[in-house]
């Protein structure tokens, strides 16, 4: 029930035969341009039922769609994640690159039961994700007091040295003021932003404000969070106060933004995107520039005074951009930040995906012409469109990058903003017993780990991507009850149920976890108004074929991966010679001759073992694991898709 974004989260121990959708799920190859998609029945919801393929993916999935966003439950290192997704995107990743078809049934609701279903997905998915970020923000309150013991212990040793420490926006910047800062245009423009800031606070401001910094440092405890009385719930927000790890991180991200408003300096070519430089500005954008620029020292004026917690991350990264649009006036040509997380994930670009690598800078770059247009068409500056112009010209120089002979490219799903990390040395020392404060951070972390298993460990049979969706819709029409019994809480959701949706589904019971079960269920049950299936790239294609080419012809054609036009060879699947998702009687047939063909191919990978590291071998052998059930008349494998051009892509439905 995984999907291939797990391979960019580095959570799915599938990752070498999940890598390649990888390629095309990072945001190279996307959905065809259109405009936002209007809710295609705002007074309805639709459960969708996602079929299997190879992979963790064979059990079929499930999701529940509220017009344009789509939520499914992922199990992710033992956890059940709830995701929220584009429904455009959805069906893209769902449909297009893993060629499975989507059961839907939509169910006509009034305006009042869909806000309320779909707020209880919203909530839950923002509390979820921020309860899972105070679980990292553990891990790097021991990963930081873990640092600082051991540079204490070095120095008891007369070793001398300093730890350094991860910082947002550290690396925008050069770490001192160079001999060219003061006719570098960047430096210029924060220089700029000082005049405005002392004209709009006072001129003794800043050195208030350093001092508050600097206060803030020295009073650092180095205590973790206290999780250990913390009430954690599916569906409330957790208020916890900032960690050791976050609280250091932000303050010395303050100093730093002062430190370089007092002695500006010039901007990192590292956390510079360089393919940018191969565009020049047009009239209208280098207006556009001016207009922005102003609007962003406005603003980074009054971020300065702020109270927010990230305050510091903020003014350097507004600091980073207005010192781009300086010098890209002054070049000509765009000067852009690297939009890239240094965590990103990368990807070989070898054999058949090189191949692709024409079309996906075509798509690349009118992602890029898109972003330029928004951009120029905008007033003042909007750091959505921003980010999308920093994110579209990394993409796009990451696949210039490989055509030039890049062996690798590095992939993001979603989002990206400028994070510009870097080492930053003297660090802040807590006045605390440092091996004590270490060991209760490990403790709460492992408390807390504990309590999240309980909240959200996966389990098959009671706790997966189908009872999750029930449970949640359980959870949202029990909202206005008192607290009552359970079994009097039961029959009221049965009630609400039945009256809003026509009817109830238990989450397990008579075998309501397994997800093509749950879709009988929902037409049993609900008042489902429409049911469809949303065919898969692959069915969508032959139904095209079919109806301008002898069907008989591309019976034959499309049978076997040699012949198949909607086949699209990914390197890392598993070795397999014919389809059977479109055949019954004969597919035992077939799957003897599939479970041959993976046998060869395993024996022919472990005679390769040392020269490709395995891939054969685990290619053959998943082979042969997928074709046994087409030995029964069962047929889980579809083929996957690396890329597939716009025009032959299904359209959403």
């Amino acid at each position: 029930m995984r999907k291939p974004t797990d391979v960019l989260r580095g959570c799915s121990s599938l990752a070498a035969a999940l890598c390649s959708f990888a390629f095309a799920d990072a945001g190279y190859a996307r959905a065809p341009d259109a405009p936002p998609e209007a809710d295609p029945a705002p007074l309805a919801i639709d459960y969708l039922t996602i079929r299997g393929n190879e992979g963790g993916a064979a059990g079929g999935h499930a999701a529940i769609r509220f017009g344009a966003d789509t939520f499914h439950f992922e199990h992710v290192n033992g956890l059940l994640r709830l995701g929220r997704e584009d429904s455009q995107r959805f069906q893209y990743v769902y449909r297009t690159l893993q060629n499975r078809d989507i059961e839907r049934s939509r169910v006509p609701v009034s305006a009042e039961t869909h806000d309320l279903l779909r707020g209880v997905f919203e909530r839950r998915a923002l509390v979820q994700e921020r309860q899972l970020a105070i679980e990292q923000e553990l891990a790097d309150d021991a990963r930081l007091l873990g640092t600082l013991l051991a540079a204490q212990r070095g120095a008891r040793g007369s070793l001398a040295g300093d730890p350094g420490f991860e910082v947002r926006g550290a690396g925008f910047f050069e770490a001192v003021p160079g001999p060219t800062a003061a006719t570098d245009p960047g430096a210029r423009g924060i220089t700029a932003l000082k005049d405005r800031i002392e004209a709009l606070h006072g001129p003794e401001f800043l050195v208030r404000r350093r001092v508050e910094v600097e206060r803030a440092l020295e009073g650092l405890s180095g205590e973790s969070l206290a999780v250990a009385g913390i009430e954690l719930s599916a569906d409330r927000y957790p208020v916890v106060p900032p960690s050791f790890a976050r609280q250091t991180e932000n303050w010395l991200a303050a100093r730093l933004a002062l430190e370089c408003l007092a002695q500006p300096r010039a901007l990192r070519a590292q956390a510079l995107a360089p393919a940018a430089a191969e565009i020049a500005l047009t009239a209208a954008e280098r207006e556009r520039l001016r207009s922005a620029a102003g609007a962003l020292r406005d603003g980074m004026a009054r971020l300065v005074a702020s109270q927010r917690e990230d305050w510091g991350f903020a003014l350097l990264l507004g600091m980073a951009r207005l010192a781009a649009f300086e010098a890209s006036l002054a070049s000509g040509r765009w000067v852009l930040l690297e939009a890239f997380p240094a965590e990103s994930a990368t990807i070989s670009v070898t054999g058949a995906r090189r191949d692709l690598l024409p079309a996906l800078v075509g798509e690349a770059q009118a992602d890029l012409a898109t972003a330029r247009n928004r951009f120029l068409a905008g007033e003042g500056f909007r750091e959505l469109d921003w980010n999308a112009l920093e994110a579209a010209a990394g993409r796009w120089g990451e696949l210039r990058a490989a055509v030039a002979g890049a062996p690798e490219i590095r992939i993001r799903a979603g989002a990206m903003l400028p994070e510009g990390r870097a080492q930053v040395m003297a660090l802040p020392r807590p006045s605390g017993d440092l091996e004590l404060l270490l060991e209760q951070s490990h403790a709460a972390a492992d408390r807390y780990h504990a309590r999240l298993l309980e909240l959200y460990g996966y389990d098959l049979l009671q706790r997966n991507c189908v009872s999750e969706i029930f449970r949640t819709l359980e959870l949202a029409l029990s909202e206005e009850r008192a607290p009552a019994a359970p079994a009097a809480l039961l029959a009221f959701v049965r009630e609400e149920s039945t009256r809003r949706l026509g009817g109830y589904v238990h989450p397990v019971r008579e075998f309501n976890f397994i997800p093509f079960v749950s879709a009988w269920r929902v037409q049993e049950h609900w008042s489902v108004g429409e049911h469809s299936v949303l065919p898969s790239y692959r069915h969508f294609r032959l139904a095209e074929m079919a109806a301008s080419e002898p069907p008989l012809l591309v019976a034959l054609r499309e049978s076997n991966v040699l012949t198949a036009r909607t086949h699209r060879d990914t390197s890392e699947e598993g070795f397999f010679v014919f389809y059977t998702d479109t055949q019954v009687f004969t597919r035992p047939l077939f799957g003897i001759l599939n479970l041959g063909a993976g046998l060869l191919r395993s024996a022919l990978g472990l005679a390769a073992l040392p020269l490709d590291g395995g891939r054969g071998l685990r290619s053959g052998l998943s082979g042969v694991v997928f074709s046994v059930p087409e030995l029964v008349f069962q047929n889980i494998r579809k083929g996957y898709n690396d890329y597939v051009p716009p025009g032959e892509r299904p359209p959403p439905g």
